[in-house]
């Protein structure tokens, strides 16, 4: 009886590992960490072509392997770009099956038959110390705009903020060192890779680095809702369309939820938000937070003349 029940453990043990692909024995191994006490390495798996494309580009990471479908080889220009890419740097590529990517990406998520295992990004911690005159860079413009997402928690917020950004051409981007949102495949997908070419810097205490920037002659201009009137804050909030870029200039993002902090808005400068219709029912008082981000960035960044 005993030898009949470790048989079927081999047999059941030589059947796994027979019908596993090659990819799949290789995926495995994202699960696999050093004893404990030792330094521990972690990899993501980046899904979609503009994520991956981003990141041989920018190589902040270190890819590891590539994984395709492999009838894209023939049938996606963007996918055989992206391989050919690989094989000139040594990359290792590996065909996959659909069925697999399916159960490793998130459910509901596009990965266009395309994954990467990679190392992980990370913040750039930015001390307050640090001089506005090091964190500035010969590139940006003669009026630089940062942007700092205080507390922004949803990846796919998040990642469509960082889109944004970019495309509009804020200078730089913040994020609080706590309560914010990781830097997620999720995130990388939701940018169209964006989270690949951008630095995004954390600061430890918001408060002091919005002084400090003040204290240089920046703006720092936090935004909210046409509500915010009656909170008595020192600067009324004004239409985004209003605002010029006279200086350079902070724009703040409050959480999803709360918004920003009193001790935030308490050092800005000025106070701006997006104009409503007229008339708006009572459950829909405010714009999504990315959606925000868009029209804020777009109106700073696009009409004010002098800025390049």
């Amino acid at each position: 009886m005993w030898s009949f029940k470790a048989s079927q453990v081999v047999a059941r043990r030589c059947f796994c590992k027979n019908s596993i692909s090659r990819a799949g024995i290789d995926l495995m191994s994202l699960e696999k960490k050093q004893s404990p006490g030792r330094e521990e390495f972690y990899f993501d798996i980046l899904y979609g072509i503009h994520p991956i494309s981003c990141a041989l580009e920018a190589k902040r990471r270190t890819i590891e392997t590539v994984y395709y479908r492999r009838d894209l080889l023939n049938h996606s220009g963007r996918v055989k770009e992206i391989l050919e890419r690989c094989w000139e740097e040594n990359i290792k590529t590996l065909p996959i099956p659909s069925s697999k990517i399916d159960t490793i990406v998130p459910k509901g998520k596009p990965h266009q038959g395309l994954l990467a295992k990679t190392t992980r990004l990370y913040y750039i911690p930015t001390p307050c110390t640090q001089s506005i005159a090091q964190l500035s860079s010969e590139k940006e413009a003669s009026k630089p705009v940062w942007l700092l997402l205080n507390e922004i928690q949803d990846p796919m917020n998040f990642g469509s903020i960082l889109r944004s950004a970019y495309f509009m051409g804020c200078d730089k981007i913040f994020v609080t060192s706590h309560k914010s949102c990781s830097l997620t495949p999720v995130v990388s997908k939701a940018s169209s890779g964006v989270m690949e070419l951008m630095p995004i810097h954390s600061i430890m205490n918001t408060t002091e680095f919005c002084q400090l920037l003040k204290e240089s002659k920046w703006d720092v201009v936090g935004t909210g809702s046409k509500t915010d009137e009656s909170n008595g804050t020192a600067c009324k909030p004004t239409p985004v369309g209003s605002f010029q870029l006279s200086n350079p200039t902070l724009i703040i993002l409050g959480n999803e939820g709360r918004g920003l902090p009193d001790e935030l808005v308490d050092l800005c400068t000025h106070q701006i938000y997006v104009e409503s219709r007229s008339n708006l029912n009572k459950n829909v008082d405010s714009m999504n937070v990315s959606a925000a981000a868009a029209v804020i960035l777009h109106s700073v960044l696009n009409n004010s003349n002098n800025r390049r």
